[in-house]
């Protein structure tokens, strides 16, 4: 029997992302303090719904930075792998935060349709369109590492439908302008929710996943084992077992069967490789003869 252990460090550089989540955070904080001051000045549902959801969208980043520094905290005896899950346990929480933000936002919405307000559309105008350039900027920072990780990825995404949120808000403050239709501003804030909710499930499930050690979205087990099986000199997988060890980390352990000993060494490489194109970071397999027989066959 033989195994191997390969643990790849992230990509990702510290420096950067720190500057990034620094920065990200500290612009949406300046917004959100506007958009509430003028929110309530004016009484618009839209601008403080949106202050809300930004709120939900500050913490978010503030989870993410502390997961991602978590990822730093090197294995002990007792958390063998790091505290490297917290990224995903953050990630979820994440959600949490922001289905709570849909429920208050819809509510107060509905409640702004049904008795409007007198809105100036000039201030909501004004208002929505600097957070348009905020979160389109802020969003920018995390563009090229958005594939990296969990965290990153939902904190660019988050930010880009703040962006497109804040745009419908500008709208919303137009038709206000022109037409006086103070209801506008409840049926944007409803708007808000919805496009929360969509933004919100993909990050919800995915975490979830990883948080009961499922296969991460992104991987397929049968395209695993097949490319595996293409190794030269292997005849069979089974027991594979694929997980997220953190936001950006996934591992595989698998038995692995080969008609000769002698080229595990060289057969390991090229698995190693096979997995790390496919995202998977941790491997640790188990070689056996076709002569042998595992009480595990049966199983994946």
């Amino acid at each position: 029997m033989s195994h191997s252990h390969n643990h790849a460090p992230p990509s990702l550089k510290s420096n950067d992302i720190n500057r990034s989540f620094i920065i990200g955070i500290s612009l949406n904080v300046v917004y959100v303090i506007i958009e509430l001051f003028y929110g309530w000045q004016i009484g618009s549902t839209a601008l403080l719904s949106d202050a809300v959801h930004n709120i939900g969208d500050i913490s978010g980043l503030l989870l993410a930075f502390l997961a991602f520094r978590l990822l730093n905290f090197k294995p002990n005896t007792l958390f063998t792998y790091g505290l490297k899950k917290g990224s995903v346990v953050a990630s979820f929480i994440n959600s949490i935060l922001l289905a709570f933000a849909i429920g208050a936002i819809a509510w107060e919405g509905f409640r702004h349709i049904l008795h409007p307000n007198i809105i100036n559309g000039n201030v909501v105008m004004i208002v929505a369109a600097i957070g348009i350039v905020i979160n389109f900027s802020s969003a920018l920072l995390f563009h090229h590492r958005k594939k990296e990780d969990l965290n990153i990825k939902a904190a660019y995404w988050h930010l880009m439908a703040d962006a497109l949120v804040s745009l419908g808000v500008v709208i919303s403050g137009l038709i206000i302008k022109y037409t006086g239709w103070n209801f506008v501003d409840g049926i944007a804030a409803i708007l808000v929710a919805i496009v929360i909710l969509a933004s919100t499930w993909n990050l919800f499930k995915d975490s979830i996943i990883a948080m009961m050690d499922g296969v991460p979205a992104a991987i397929n087990t049968n395209e695993i084992s097949a490319h595996i099986n293409e190794v030269n000199g292997v005849t069979e997988v089974h027991h594979i077992h694929i997980w997220s060890m953190s936001t950006n980390e996934n591992a595989l352990t698998s038995h692995i069967v080969v008609e000769n000993l002698n080229e595990i060494p060289r057969i390991k490489l090229d698995i190693k490789k096979e997995l790390k194109a496919h995202h998977i970071t941790h491997s640790t397999l188990e070689f056996e003869l076709k002569e042998e027989k595992c009480t595990e066959k049966n199983k994946l």
